[in-house]
């Protein structure tokens, strides 16, 4: 395992300007107290601002998924399915987690027979505490279980390399996993030119990308990118979130006509993929790669998703877990409809 502390990278994009910018318009706190609800008096015991506000909030939220991933793999192996569709309800933060560890899972596995690196690899923009580890083991045995048809992949012979701007985040996804080949550092110069797998959450690239060339050559990390992204229906949008960084939404006209010239393709998953309309967006779920590439994900995802279903059947209350994938579908960006869409809340 090993940590890069360089704070210099890729087009300039340095600590401080690969998560945003420090000109905010709103500031990031974290606030910890009680309230006397007899007297009606408040009382801080903590208060932190910036890096360390978010580092606090988000470690806590990660860690919290990453304990009951590894209650649900008990449960699992108790084959207490209920109770474990129960608990990732309850517990797990974001609605579609399961779903996005079983797209790496998925990318993993049609990539790593002949890899890019002497090892498989896979690398996070924004991996946090690489949480997705658990997440794609537990993924790994809950496929076993339900006798659905996977190829083997041994996720402790992958190189994971994430970029994180949290010095907090790179440390502990290391302490956490010592039985795997981890790579962590604070911005991208490090990395190697080309991997496997790329893997980000749309809000990652929203904070590292300024124009559409920072866009693809993110994307292009990996021989196969599997994300989610937001465009801008209209001119390109910087705005604040609730982080307190900025953000650039780029143009997706303009993202469609520099597509055209690429040599690889970009498929988005249709019944996952939404508009925005009250902010003019358009949110995709998307993978990136060689067409071949791309085409043997897809039938392997397509296949699994709706063997998935099926096992299921009868368990109450999987529709998070499933992330509603009865039936998913995928379409070549350029010929994705917008009229068929549903509007993303």
């Amino acid at each position: 395992m090993k940590i890069n502390k360089s704070n210099k990278g890729v087009d300039k994009m340095d600590a401080k300007t690969f998560y945003g910018t420090e000109q905010r318009n709103t500031i990031t706190y974290l606030e910890f107290g009680e309230i006397d609800i007899v007297e009606g008096e408040k009382k801080i015991w903590n208060f932190q601002l910036h890096q360390k506000a978010y580092d606090w909030l988000m470690l806590g939220r990660y860690s919290n998924d990453l304990f009951n991933t590894m209650k649900m793999e008990e449960l699992l192996e108790s084959g207490n399915m209920q109770e474990m569709i129960n608990l990732y309800n309850e517990e797990i933060h974001h609605e579609d987690e399961a779903s996005l560890n079983l797209a790496k899972l998925i990318a993993v596995a049609v990539t790593h027979k002949i890899p890019v690196l002497p090892k498989p690899s896979f690398y996070e923009l924004g991996q946090t505490i690489f949480g997705c580890i658990e997440g794609m083991e537990f993924y790994k045995n809950l496929l076993k279980c339900a006798n659905i048809k996977f190829p083997d992949v041994n996720l402790k012979n992958v190189t994971w390399y994430g970029v994180d701007i949290s010095e907090l985040f790179n440390y502990l996804s290391l302490v956490l996993h010592q039985n795997y080949n981890v790579v962590t550092m604070l911005t991208t110069e490090s990395l190697p030119s080309k991997m496997d797998v790329f893997f980000a959450k749309g809000i990652s690239i929203l904070y590292a990308v300024r124009t559409l060339d920072q866009f693809f050559a993110t994307i292009r990390k990996g021989k196969l990118a599997v994300f989610d992204y937001s465009f801008s229906l209209g001119k390109e949008e910087d705005t604040t979130i609730g982080s307190g960084k900025t953000v650039r939404y780029l143009n997706y006209s303009d993202f469609l006509n520099a597509l055209k010239k690429a040599d690889e393709v970009m498929y988005v998953k249709k019944s996952n993929s939404k508009i925005i309309k009250d902010k003019n967006r358009i949110w995709l779920d998307c993978i990136f790669g060689e067409k071949s590439l791309c085409e043997e994900y897809i039938k392997l995802d397509t296949s699994v998703r709706i063997a998935l279903v099926q096992r299921f059947e009868g368990i109450q209350n999987t529709g998070k877990f499933l992330n509603n994938d009865i039936s998913p579908e995928w379409v070549a960006v350029e010929n994705y409809h917008h009229c068929n869409t549903k509007d993303r809340l």
